[in-house]
């Protein structure tokens, strides 16, 4: 009897461990199909990345096509703009010139138009090459990207591949002329920190523009750099002995430009910390009212001296009154006429601030800013009809004339 109760008891025990291990088994195989199915899950999210990935990379592929075609189609726009319209135009502004200087009547006044246009035009495509440039700089420039924006006036021969290109693309502002005429007179229409100056160039070489830049500007101090074409031994100190103050060897290289630029900005960066004060911009073009006064006659240039400076303040205090009144279209054609006036006495600079305030009355969204600028060509006017007094009576022999 003992004996068939401890088999029954091992019996039950039997039954009841077979029963765990099938409910282990059960439980087992539902969690192996559950990671079955998990896994299954994270199988198909994966190759959905691996095609969202791939699907990126052909994107990214596309885009940087794109992107090539883009700099392509930007380098194509800088070459329109800087060759195929700049330098005809350049042409066209040169011709204008020669024809206001050697023409009279209603002649002049249509050259004179011309001219204006022309220059509104340079200065329209001179800002849109601006915006053009605007990128982040290549690979391999970072010492330019660490100079100050310099103010350079660039006088170039049409004969050789120009600059202007190359300087604007480190973020200076560049001006260029085509002959040595223009550009002595557009060095009196700015602040220049350095002048590059071709030795050869039409109208009157290198070293004349040179002469002429520096004495209507009495400034000895304004950096003048001769182009020229592979110079040889001695070039530099015999430039230098006529007013130079150095040479730039032409086909520039890269290296030497960008050493130039280092040196403007080094020793513009000198002064500046010694406290030496700016150049001022000259408002008075000498040079053509000594052509205009011995074109003239001294009677007939003291007379229009006289009208000039009679009504010239008269009339643009009569144009900020538009201005303040907002009669835009008056102040447009007021400012225009004034321009005219102004130029035909030397005053440059006023006919070039009042010829581009002339073109922003044309925008309404630049109107207002035209409004606020009454002050600042008031007293430049003022400032102007001052130097040209001076200028009179040290040149003009007024009362002679006059009798």
């Amino acid at each position: 009897m003992l004996s068939g109760v401890v088999a029954l008891g091992a019996l039950f025990g039997l039954v009841v461990m077979r029963a765990r291990v099938r409910t282990v088994e059960h439980a087992s195989a539902t969690q192996v199909a559950d990671l079955q199915v998990e896994n299954a899950k994270l199988f198909r999210q994966l190759q959905t990345r691996v095609h969202e990935l791939i699907a990126r990379d052909k994107q990214l592929d596309e885009f940087r096509a794109s992107k090539e075609q883009l700099v392509e189609e930007h380098l194509d726009f800088l070459s329109i703009t800087g060759h195929r319209l700049h330098k005809p135009l350049e042409t066209l502004v040169s011709t204008m010139n020669l024809l206001v200087r050697g023409t009279e009547g209603e002649v002049r006044q249509l050259a004179e138009a011309a001219q204006g246009q022309c220059r509104l035009l340079r200065s329209s495509i001179e800002d849109i090459q601006r915006a053009a440039q605007a990128t982040p700089a290549a690979p391999g420039s970072a010492i330019a990207d660490e100079l100050q924006k310099l103010e350079i006036l660039l006088i170039e021969n049409d004969s050789h591949p120009t600059l202007r290109t190359r300087l604007e693309a480190h973020g200076h502002r560049v001006r260029r002329e085509t002959n040595g005429v223009d550009g002595a007179e557009a060095a009196l229409q700015g602040n220049f920190d350095l002048v590059l100056v071709d030795v050869r160039l039409p109208l009157i070489d290198g070293l004349e523009t040179a002469r002429k830049i520096r004495g209507d500007q009495a400034n000895e101090s304004l950096l003048i750099f001769g182009m020229v074409d592979k110079p040889s031994e001695g070039d530099r100190e015999r430039y230098m002995a006529r007013g130079l103050s150095g040479i730039l060897p032409l086909p520039a290289s890269d290296v030497h430009l960008l050493q130039l630029l280092g040196w403007v900005d080094e020793k513009n960066r000198s002064e500046g910390s010694k406290g030496k004060p700016a150049r001022v911009a000259k408002l008075l073009n000498a040079s053509k009212l000594e052509r205009q006064r011995d074109t003239l006659g001294h009677l007939a240039f003291a007379e229009l001296l006289g009208d000039r400076l009679a009504n010239l303040p008269k009339k643009i205090t009569a144009f900020t009154s538009a201005l303040t009144g907002r009669h835009w279209l008056d102040a447009q054609h007021q400012a225009q006429a004034i321009a005219g006036q102004a130029e035909s006495v030397g005053l440059e600079l006023v006919a070039s601030r009042l010829r581009a305030l002339s073109a922003r009355l044309s925008i309404d969204s630049e109107r207002d800013y035209c409004r606020h600028q009454r002050t600042e060509i008031l007293t430049l006017m003022r400032n102007s009809i001052v130097q040209l007094k001076a200028w009179r009576e040290k040149n003009v022999h007024t009362q002679w004339a006059l009798s």
